[in-house]
């Protein structure tokens, strides 16, 4: 499951990498109004962060999520095949030896009482 999940986080990686193209574009063509006298730097400055400021972080978030919504999909499909996860299989080797403990202390009280009626 981990070569999927690396898998997803590369494909990730190289959409931040365009996406840091596309705000090296965006900054080029901010840069030309300010030439132009379109709009200050300053306005153009804040316009790049609002929208890439804001939006890296939200990428982050989004990329996390995705990841996250893609394992959680794949975790349902094996759940769906009947696959148990490490700490279900875990819970249920404890609950067995658990009564396994249980039912030797049955036999022990009943073979102690056989012993002692005899």
């Amino acid at each position: 499951m981990s070569t999927v999940r690396s898998g997803v986080e590369q494909a990730i990686l190289v959409t931040v990498g365009a996406a840091t193209l596309t705000r090296e574009r965006a900054e080029a063509a901010v840069q030309d109004l300010v030439r132009r006298g379109q709009v200050t730097g300053e306005e153009g400055r804040a316009a790049v962060e609002r929208l890439f400021g804001r939006g890296r972080g939200e990428a982050e978030g989004e990329a996390r999520g995705l990841v996250d919504r893609l394992e959680g999909g794949f975790q349902g499909a094996l759940r769906e095949v009947g696959v148990v996860t490490r700490g279900e299989l875990e819970d249920l080797n404890l609950k067995l030896a658990e009564m396994d403990h249980r039912l030797r202390l049955i036999e022990e009280r009943l073979d102690g009482a056989g012993g002692s009626a005899g």
